[in-house]
């Protein structure tokens, strides 16, 4: 049987209708919002559901604009119709947790229970350890530059179910920034934030099999080592890694560092036994090697 059959059940609908009313946001390039869809929500996920299953659901490209970026420049978003966010959403619940059974544990952002802090966490035991050597690395336009084929080829091993497919492929052509393109993921897709740990599973897992420290969150990445030799050698895998992905370094935000210099790693200022991050405007220092001590303060966010 199908997956698609649990996809449009109606229990996993409303919960899909649920989190996205829940979520709120802004009406698609179709111009219904939240509380317009919910006037007739039954029936607007009875007649979704049966277009899904009938293959005859035809989702509307994502609404984009652009926000300023701390950098200077800018950062393109999506959103998605609410129609197209529940169906998605509805595609999530079913799909994601094949996928979060085979994730490893230094992939850090879209997943329950892990968060910036839990990657800041996993860095900061690494650094007790001795690895204080730091490839403190970016991807260029990592979102922007995801292969479809590629990526429909990581998916496919582990769901090949032909109507999962079919839907996810809708969704990848409907994204597309450019038609004759077949890469790119909007920013603001339900499924944008999976389908990029998908893609990125590759590189964790190459990095793990080198018994390379690593910790990632979404598009960016540190590995660790013991020497400065040994952290330059991990650079040769990950671009090759990089590029089997067809991506590559951003290198105005990548470098070669270490704890004695400082470097700064999700929002977080690291030097030699302290760190320093910002939280509801007020500067926090932790200083010590005891894990323990983060415990202390509010937690980090990005």
């Amino acid at each position: 049987m199908s997956l698609i059959n649990d996809v449009i059940s109606q229990q996993n609908m409303y919960l899909a209708w649920d989190a996205v009313q829940d979520n709120k946001g802004s009406p698609g390039i179709d111009q219904v919002s939240i509380s317009r869809w919910a006037r007739a929500w039954e029936a607007n996920i009875a007649r979704l559901s049966e277009q899904i299953e009938t293959k005859t659901y035809v989702p509307n490209k994502p609404k984009r604009f652009y926000i300023n970026k701390p950098n200077g420049k800018l950062r393109e978003i999506s959103i998605l119709t609410v129609t197209d966010r529940v169906a998605q959403r509805a595609f999530l619940n079913v799909v994601e947790p094949f996928f979060e059974n085979i994730f490893l544990g230094c992939s850090h952002a879209y997943r329950k229970g892990r968060s910036t802090s839990t990657a800041i966490q996993q860095l900061i035991a690494n650094r007790d350890q001795g690895y204080t050597h730091v490839l403190d690395a970016d991807i260029q336009a990592c979102f922007e530059n995801i292969d479809h084929a590629i990526l429909i080829e990581r998916f496919s091993r582990k769901i090949n179910d032909p109507d999962i497919l079919y839907l996810l492929n809708l969704w990848l052509k409907a994204g597309r920034k450019y038609k004759k393109q077949a890469i790119g993921l909007p920013q603001g897709g339900v499924i944008s934030p999976l389908l990029c740990n998908i893609y990125l599973h590759l590189l964790d897992a190459r990095m793990l099999c080198n018994r390379t420290k690593y910790v990632r969150y979404a598009d960016d990445f540190v590995t660790m080592s013991q020497s400065d030799e040994g952290v330059r050698a991990t650079v040769v895998e990950v671009e090759r890694c990089l590029s089997d992905l067809n991506l590559k370094f951003n290198q105005e935000k990548t470098s070669i560092t270490c704890f004695d210099d400082g470097f700064v790693f999700l929002g977080v200022h690291f030097l030699r036994d302290q760190l320093i991050y910002t939280y509801k405007n007020v500067n926090v220092e932790i200083k010590g090697k005891k894990l323990r001590n983060l415990y202390r303060y509010p937690p980090i966010f990005y």
